[in-house]
Formats: C-alpha cells, sequence, structure tokens
C-alpha cells in the first residue's frame, strides 16, 4: 500500500520551493491579468500565494494594489524577503476564512492551490463575497484530462493521487454557478516546454509537486527508481513537457 500524508507541509519544503520551483513563465502572468482584468490600482487577492512568485511578477506589469495569503508561515517568511520594496501586503490566513470584509477585491486568483483546500465551496463563496460587483474570480488549475497526459503521471501513484485531489473542471463551474456568479468561463492554455532530461529528472528528485511530497521517505525512493526507469526507455536527452493549465473565470 502506498504511504501517504494526507497534507503538503509547507513548512518542511519552503526552503527549497522556489530552487525547484522556477519563476512563472511570462505566459502564465499575462493569462492572470488578461483574465483577471487587472489594471493599475486596481485591488488584487492572490489566495494561496506561497513564496510570493506571482503577485510580485503581476506587480511588475501592472501597479495594482495586491494582498497575498497564505496559511504558512514559513512560506510567507520567503516572500518577505524577496519583496525588499514591500510592494505586496503579505497575510496569514485560510482561503476558506477570507480576513476580508464584502465588495473590496477587482480580482481574487489562485494558482495551483484549489486542490489544496479542503472545502473548496467555501473558499469560492468567499471569493464572490469578497469581490466588487463585475470582479474576476480566477482559478488555475488541472483538468483531469491534463494530468493523465503530463510527464509525472509516470510516477507510480501520482496520477492515482492528484485524479482524487484536484476538483474536476465541470465541478468547479457547477460550484460557480450555484453561488450566483454571472459570467462563468473555461479557458485551456497551452505551452511547451522543452527541458533536458537530467534537469527534469533533479527537479522529481526534489519533489517539484506537492504531490510527491506525501510519499513516505521509503516509498519515494522506489517509486523514483520505477519512475527513472521509465524515463530512461521512453525519452531522449531531451523531455518536451506539454505544460499548460486550465483556467475557470468567474464574474460577480
Amino acid at each position: 500500500m502506498v504511504e501517504f500524508n494526507t497534507k503538503t507541509d509547507y513548512s518542511k519544503i519552503a526552503e527549497r520551493y522556489d530552487k525547484v520551483r522556477p519563476s512563472p513563465a511570462d505566459i502564465w502572468i499575462l493569462k492572470i491579468i488578461e483574465f483577471g482584468n487587472i489594471e493599475d490600482k486596481c485591488n488584487v487577492l492572490d489566495v494561496g500565494c506561497g513564496t510570493g512568485r506571482f503577485p510580485l511578477a503581476i506587480y511588475e506589469v501592472k501597479e495594482c494594489d495586491i494582498c497575498a495569503l497564505d496559511p504558512s508561515i514559513e512560506m510567507l517568511k520567503k516572500a518577505v524577503e524577496k519583496d525588499i520594496s514591500n510592494l505586496i501586503s503579505w497575510i496569514r490566513g485560510d482561503g476558506q476564512y477570507l480576513p476580508f470584509r464584502e465588495n473590496v477585491f477587482n480580482c481574487v486568483y489562485m494558482t495551483l492551490v484549489i486542490h489544496h483546500i479542503e472545502d473548496k465551496k467555501k473558499a469560492i463563496k468567499e471569493i464572490y463575497r469578497t469581490l466588487k460587483v463585475a470582479g474576476k474570480c480566477v482559478i488555475m488549475t488541472n483538468s483531469h484530462a491534463r494530468l493523465r497526459k503530463q510527464v509525472i503521471r509516470h510516477f507510480p501513484g501520482v496520477i492515482a493521487y492528484d485524479l482524487k485531489r484536484f476538483p474536476t473542471i465541470p465541478y468547479l463551474k457547477n460550484v460557480m454557478k450555484d453561488l450566483k456568479y454571472k459570467i462563468i468561463k473555461y479557458q485551456p492554455v497551452q505551452y511547451n516546454e522543452y527541458i533536458s532530461k537530467e534537469e527534469y529528472m533533479e527537479r522529481v528528485k526534489n519533489k517539484y509537486i506537492s504531490t510527491l511530497t506525501l510519499f513516505s521517505d521509503e516509498e519515494f525512493k522506489k517509486r523514483y527508481k520505477i519512475f527513472e526507469n521509465k524515463i530512461l526507455r521512453k525519452y531522449g536527452s531531451e523531455i518536451i513537457r506539454h505544460t499548460g493549465f486550465d483556467f475557470i473565470i468567474g464574474e460577480k
């Protein structure tokens, strides 16, 4: 039986997080800005900001007022260290209980966070509450179809667990519909990344996605060896990662 922890402990991986997760590609920053209709002076909230990669990058493009929320004090410490000009308001908090009054934000977004939240409907309801009229909720996630195509699917146990963790696109759309979001859109975005086999394997070894942190150390070592053998047989010196994400956008 696979040995899983129940949740990713970000206090343990905060130190290496930025090393194994490169800065977000420009395309994702620009898509969040586009889908969220983010302009200068907008009020924006990042739910589950981690070490602050996305809010800091968005501020470089649009000088908006950004609040960035995360439950992990260790991740927030890393974010604050990078924010040397104090551009962002960093807040410790839970996406299911947003510490803001109603009608505050022009855009609330989350990037690869929704699968970490226990009560997803409550979190999306909280976003609705804090949005201004015509404000945008932008959820960046992975559809089940996309999960089944990723290179990491060859790592034993990953795909089965991710299919349980990630909500389906129809589920998210139905939740928004139930919560009276006016306009709901689904937008898949594709981006191919060319990466050497060695670099990719190093990322996996350092557990670059949260699912890999859920295995016990012993289970991870066993499964990494199986994965390594599969990759050696299946790919040449370079791996084409058909990277992409799926966006659900709702308007209040």
